[in-house]
């Protein structure tokens, strides 16, 4: 799917569009005119035309479109691929799926962060809990028991939130560490 974004450079646009409305884009045959028939008063004299070439209007279509198309490709370098930064709901109960919505609608990923998959999922337990698990890249974080109630889930996702930022953050602060060069041990506790 290509998406061109001429907010840019609208102005050169409609004066390119209105060019080629006009019938001065290449391919164009000039206007034909019926012959006149001769009169004894006086004809106006011809307005003079202010239009580009057929060449200067393709020309400027070809700057325009390869504009644009620059300005595309940083924006989408920018946003990188489409299947960074997902959340997945493994879940299957009530709460499972109320811890889901929680941890989702409050979700941000640290600044500078966008590839990543975090699946919120869920193993039976009896009665009325759930065990919840969260997982980020490949790597199980948490596995705890939850109870239905509205303030336990709402502080349950609240850490888990936390807890899911912090590891991203430590993996790409060592992924730029190594990237630099620095290819110490770090320190865990």
């Amino acid at each position: 799917m290509i998406c061109i974004d001429f907010s840019q450079h609208w102005p050169r646009l409609v004066l390119a569009l209105g060019m080629v409305v006009a019938g001065q884009h290449a391919g164009a045959q000039p206007n034909r005119r019926l012959p006149e028939k001769k009169t004894t008063s006086p004809s106006p004299a011809p307005a003079p035309s202010n239009q580009l070439s057929a060449l200067k209007t393709e020309e400027a279509l070809r700057m325009l479109l390869r504009a644009d198309s620059v300005a595309s490709q940083r924006q989408r370098a920018k946003l990188g691929p489409e299947s960074s930064g997902l959340v997945i709901d493994q879940t299957i109960t009530k709460i499972g799926h109320d811890f889901y919505d929680q941890f989702y609608s409050r979700w941000e990923a640290p600044a500078g962060i966008g590839d990543f998959t975090i699946a919120v999922g869920e193993k039976p337990a009896r009665g009325n809990n759930a065990i919840i698990t969260l997982t980020v890249n490949d790597e199980q974080l948490l596995e705890f028991p939850l109870q239905g109630k509205e303030e336990m889930i709402s502080d349950a996702s609240q850490q888990a939130i936390e807890i899911a930022a912090n590891s991203l953050q430590q993996a790409f602060n060592l992924s730029q560490q190594l990237e630099r060069g620095n290819k110490q041990a770090l320190e865990t506790y």
